[in-house]
């Protein structure tokens, strides 16, 4: 009778990490909320796009309370979201979750305070 031996075999691993920056910024122009996004990945955010919310902070829902939005594409920016520049909106880039949802926040801006 013969008996089984176990072989551990070693397993080889190998690791590679790349890190990519998403951007929003808000700024004013003619007296109205423009926004820009950018990107240093050579790829877009899966179903990426820019929310700017109603209320006084980001909803737990990135899709919930928004007063206007657009698609991430590239001609869309910078977006004059047609909305009077002013104190705290709530403004964000927001992507689906792999494979399909649901969506989360990429970067989040609040305009500063009027003085």
């Amino acid at each position: 009778m013969s008996t089984a031996t176990e072989t551990q075999a070693a397993i080889a691993e190998a690791t590679a990490t790349k890190s990519y920056a998403w951007t929003l910024t808000a700024f004013q122009q003619h007296g109205n909320l423009w926004l820009k996004w950018s990107s240093t990945a050579p790829f877009r955010a899966q179903q990426g796009q820019i929310h700017v919310y109603e209320g006084t902070s980001f909803p737990s829902n990135p899709q919930d309370k928004t007063k206007k939005w657009t698609w991430d594409d590239a001609q869309n920016t910078p977006w004059d979201t047609g909305l009077p520049w002013g104190s705290n909106w709530y403004c964000a880039y927001i992507a689906e979750r792999p494979p399909n949802g649901p969506y989360a926040y990429v970067v989040q801006v609040i305009t500063p305070q009027e003085k």
